[in-house]
Order: structure tokens, then C-alpha cells, then sequence
């Protein structure tokens, strides 16, 4: 009896220790297990690796009130620029993956740097995708004195002035920088390269006549379009025309099977589960589903929306991802 006593006595024991510790652990289980209903329940840091008033900084800043609306939680946009975005991307990438981080990477940080860097100090193909936010649309124009109307008649006209037809750029490895040097090794025409520091300094060369050429964000080159100081040969936006300049011919239209652009997505580290992923992924898609919202907020700057699953951002990227090694590879590119 003595020991039957003892027994049912330890067992009480062993139960009321193991209730306490439950009790006192539980809380803690709770913080680091995200689910979809309790998912967010404190703030977010968004990384933009580029700095404050560029496009994808601006494109962020519009999408994301609306999620801490409904979320009833901050979320923190935090700028790190350099490296070409690296130093911002690297930054998130090795953030904890625990859905409270997320990334902002434009297709130039994860399909061209890797070609481009002799060493990425983190792996793009880790990252988590979200979803693809867009792809920013291009415009190849000249001054309105150049004699060509078309891409054909301007690759002619530089293969009759090797070297003298100016084309203006934002730098090495910009969009313009990449499409001379296509051009120049599908065709054999030599266009000379003349890199700007900003996009308004091109667009104004280019009226001016300091310059022949040069491939912009359609929104930059319309106004002076509208107003005959420009001729738009092509845009760059897929099979799709424009509805902003409906009269100008696509360039694969035009015949030059390029479509390499700039896009904007959202990514997070590598071991983030799965509820934050969908919980963006699905509420991104409902506000890019608002025609009203995309006419307001993405037409202004030269953006096709995209949207989709983490899996089509995936396979996009994936073979976005070739054709900017193809051009990495023509273009000579070395950034360090």
C-alpha cells in the first residue's frame, strides 16, 4: 500500500511539473509559430535596396498602406542603397526568416549582378518568392531631326555612321547600355555610348539635339513626344503595345526579339514559412486587381502589372534570369 501510495504520489508530481512548464512555455510557442491568424502581429520591415523617390521605392510606398490598414500593423520601409542593391539586398537576405523581414529586389539585383559581380555576398536563387509586382516598360526614341522612323531604318543609319550615332544611357548595365550592345552584336551596328546621371539629363539631351538616342521609361518620353521634340521608334512591353502610345510598334514588332526590362518583386529570406508568403501573395493580388488602382498608380510609371503566384514569379525569374546572362555575357559586363 506504502508503495502504490508513493507511486500515485510521484505521477501527481510529475503531472503538476509538467502542466507548470506548459503553461509557462506556451506563451513563447505562440511568438515564434506564425500562422495565418494571428499573422502580422507586430511590425514589418521592408528592405528597398535602392534609394528614397525611385521607382521601386515609390511603387512600394503605394502598395503597402493599404496592407497595414487592413493588417493593423506598421510596415517600415527601410532604404539601403549601394553595391548596385546588393548592400540592401544582402542586408534582408540574411535578416531571420520569420515573416517580419521582407525584400524588394528589382530583376537587375537578382538575374544581372550575379553576372555582372566576380562574388554575390548573398544567393538570389535562395530567396522565398512572393510575387512579381511589375515590369517597367522601356521606350527607344530619337531627337526629332534624326532621319529614321523606325529600328531597322536607325540600326541602318548607324551602320552608316559607324561609332557617331549617340546613344544615351544611365550608366553600364542600365536598359540602354544592354540594347546597343544587342543590337550591335545581332546586327553589326556601332552606336556610341554616352552614360548620363539621370534620366532627365538624357530625355533633355536627346530634345535638345546633344544626343541622337535613347531608351527611357515611356512616361519620361511622352511629353516632349506629344509635343514633336522626340520620335518614339519602339517600345520594349512585351507582345503588348501600349495603351499610353498606342501608334508605336512593339520591338519585337519591329522584328528584334529582345524583351529584357526591369521588374520589381518581393521576396523573403530563405526559410520563411509558408502563412506571411501567402498572406501577401494574396492580398497584393487583390489590390493589383483594381483596374482603377493600376490606372491611378502604375500607368504614370511606365509599369505592367503583373501579380500571379510565388511560382510564376519563380519561373519568370528563372528565365529572365538567362536572358540577362546572354547579355551580361555580350556587353563584357564586370561591376567590381
Amino acid at each position: 500500500m506504502k508503495l502504490e501510495t508513493t507511486i500515485g504520489s510521484l505521477s501527481s508530481f510529475l503531472m503538476a511539473v509538467f502542466v507548470l512548464c506548459f503553461c509557462t512555455l506556451s506563451p513563447v510557442v505562440a511568438q515564434t509559430t506564425i500562422t495565418s491568424s494571428t499573422y502580422p502581429f507586430r511590425p514589418i520591415r521592408l528592405v528597398v535596396p535602392y534609394p528614397a523617390g525611385t521607382v521601386p521605392d515609390v511603387m512600394i510606398r503605394i502598395l503597402t498602406p493599404p496592407l497595414s490598414q487592413l493588417w493593423d500593423k506598421p510596415i517600415v520601409v527601410d532604404n539601403r542603397a549601394g553595391a548596385n542593391g546588393n548592400i540592401g539586398m544582402d542586408n534582408c537576405a540574411k535578416s531571420p526568416p520569420d515573416g517580419y523581414t521582407i525584400c524588394l529586389p528589382t530583376g537587375v539585383i537578382m538575374s544581372l549582378n550575379p553576372y555582372a559581380y566576380a562574388r554575390m555576398p548573398f544567393d538570389p536563387l535562395e530567396l522565398v518568392p512572393v510575387i512579381h509586382i511589375g515590369t517597367l516598360d522601356q521606350a527607344i526614341a530619337v531627337n526629332a531631326n534624326v532621319p529614321v522612323n523606325s529600328i531597322k531604318e536607325l540600326v541602318d543609319y548607324a551602320k552608316s555612321k559607324p561609332g557617331s550615332v549617340s546613344w544615351g544611357s544611365l550608366g553600364m548595365g542600365s536598359t540602354a547600355h544592354l540594347y546597343i550592345e544587342w543590337l550591335h552584336a545581332k546586327t553589326g551596328a556601332t552606336f556610341l555610348h554616352v552614360p548620363y546621371k539621370s534620366s532627365t539629363d538624357v530625355v533633355l539631351a536627346v530634345v535638345a539635339g546633344d544626343l541622337n538616342a535613347l531608351t527611357l521609361t515611356p512616361s519620361l518620353v511622352e511629353p516632349y513626344m506629344k509635343s514633336g521634340k522626340v520620335k518614339v521608334l519602339a517600345v520594349v512591353s512585351g507582345k503588348k503595345r501600349l495603351s499610353s502610345m498606342p501608334q508605336v510598334p512593339t520591338l519585337a514588332e519591329a522584328g528584334y526579339e529582345l524583351d529584357f526590362r526591369n521588374w520589381i518583386a518581393l521576396y523573403f529570406p530563405r526559410g520563411t514559412p509558408a502563412e506571411p508568403v501567402k498572406a501577401w501573395n494574396t492580398e497584393l493580388n487583390k489590390i493589383m486587381a483594381d483596374p482603377n488602382f493600376i490606372a491611378k498608380n502604375f500607368v504614370p510609371q511606365s509599369i505592367t502589372p503583373a501579380g500571379g503566384t510565388p511560382e510564376d514569379l519563380l519561373s519568370f525569374a528563372r528565365a529572365n534570369r538567362q536572358t540577362a546572362a546572354e547579355l551580361a555575357k555580350i556587353a563584357n559586363l564586370k561591376f567590381d
